[in-house]
């Protein structure tokens, strides 16, 4: 069954190179954490710098959804029909105005919940009840009174003393996410980012199978769908299971084309993908990060993908990938750039946006100079029409 649609194949003049502009998601445990301190909003020289200075038209905005949403002051959260916090929303638009200023209005946003099919809860017992445990300051930006918190599913019963925060209620945050954050320059929503299982420590709050995840996930994307297309028809970013991986799509992804179904018609499949020399793809880049494969993005870990893609008609986009700074890593990049203009699928990389210049792949920081110049003639490329995707 293909998923593609004439909605994406009518999307022209698409730009085909984009960034994450990512401090919004920094340190996603701390509920839900100090503007400034665990995450910063994108600051103006920032959005000048990329989206003025060097041409930024394709964005994808990834944040922690916790910090979108009022939480419950007893396990940390989002309350049953919660609203939005307005500060969020004030700084969205705040953000919106000067990407639409420094761009004309040309720029293109998806905006990206980034959870990983689950949330972060205050701290449990082995009875479920709360410990109440602070995180020592030093583990919390040099601030106290920060509650430890847990990661669990987004699922029935993850509440405590009952309760869920679940598919349905992500379903209500995402409509009043449309109703209160739509704009021109929103090309589609994130419906989350990089699902994964987790199965090394059966007593771990998150403990799923694959198999459990896959029905977790199609469920959960089916009644999100179903309530987002109440409020748009714009295409909509769905990330792969295991991490999106781009690399091992068509052993754990194969299902969701057929299983998730979108009464728009019109998702776009998100995967990623790195460089790393032993080939997992986890984007720690640890090892010699000078003797990266040239063709490691473009043939072992993307390629796969794309080859998938090309084969099921489904509209593909490259959600992340990004490189330590080196040569090899340079070159690495910019086959699978090449592969993506000739492919005409789309690319974000990880990443940009204030605080995050101690990452390895960080595109803030100054020993990525020279990746920068490399990629910033890709800014200015455009897809006349989105690949694979057929009417």
């Amino acid at each position: 069954m293909s998923n593609s649609s004439s909605a994406i194949a009518q999307l022209t003049n698409i730009p085909l190179v984009g960034i994450n502009l990512g401090s919004v998601a920094n340190a996603g445990q701390i509920l839900p954490g100090s503007a400034g301190t665990h995450y910063q909003w994108p600051t103006r020289a920032t959005i000048t710098h990329w989206v003025k200075d060097l041409g930024v038209r394709l964005i994808r905005f990834p944040f922690e959804l916790q910090r979108a949403i009022e939480l419950s002051s007893t396990d940390g959260l989002p309350g049953q029909g919660a609203s939005l916090k307005q500060d969020f929303i004030d700084n969205w638009k705040v953000m919106l105005k000067a990407i639409h200023d420094d761009s004309n209005g040309e720029a293109r946003i998806i905006p990206d919940p980034h959870h990983y099919m689950r949330l972060h809860r205050y701290e449990t017992d082995n009875y479920g009840q709360l410990t109440g445990s602070l995180y020592p300051p030093e583990k919390a930006g040099n601030q106290s009174g920060w509650k430890v918190t847990e990661q669990v599913l987004i699922q029935d019963g993850n509440a405590v003393g009952g309760g869920s925060w679940s598919a349905v209620h992500l379903a209500n945050f995402h409509q009043k996410l449309v109703v209160a954050c739509d704009d021109p320059m929103v090309l589609g929503w994130g419906l989350g980012n990089e699902p994964y299982s987790f199965t090394s420590n059966a007593c771990a709050k998150d403990y799923i199978t694959l198999p459990n995840l896959e029905t977790l996930y199609i469920n959960t994307m089916n009644t999100v769908l179903q309530a987002l297309r109440n409020s748009s028809k714009k295409p909509v970013f769905i990330c792969g299971l295991e991490y999106a991986s781009a690399k091992y799509w068509s052993s754990v992804s194969a299902n969701l084309q057929s299983k998730i179904v979108d009464p728009a018609n019109a998702i776009v499949w998100e995967a990623h993908g790195y460089a790393d020399v032993d080939g997992s793809s986890s984007g720690a880049y640890n090892g010699d990060n000078t003797q990266i494969s040239s063709t490691a993005l473009r043939d072992n870990i993307v390629g796969p993908f794309l080859t998938y893609a090309k084969t099921n008609k489904m509209a593909a986009f490259i959600g992340e990938t990004g490189i330590p700074p080196t040569d090899a890593g340079r070159t690495a990049l910019k086959n699978l750039l090449e592969k993506a203009k000739a492919e005409k699928t789309p690319l974000t990389l990880w990443v940009a946006g204030p605080g995050t210049d101690g990452e390895k792949m960080s595109l803030e920081a100054s020993n990525h100079a020279t990746t920068v110049t490399m990629v910033q003639p890709y800014f200015a490329e455009r897809i006349a029409q989105w690949g694979y995707a057929q009417a």
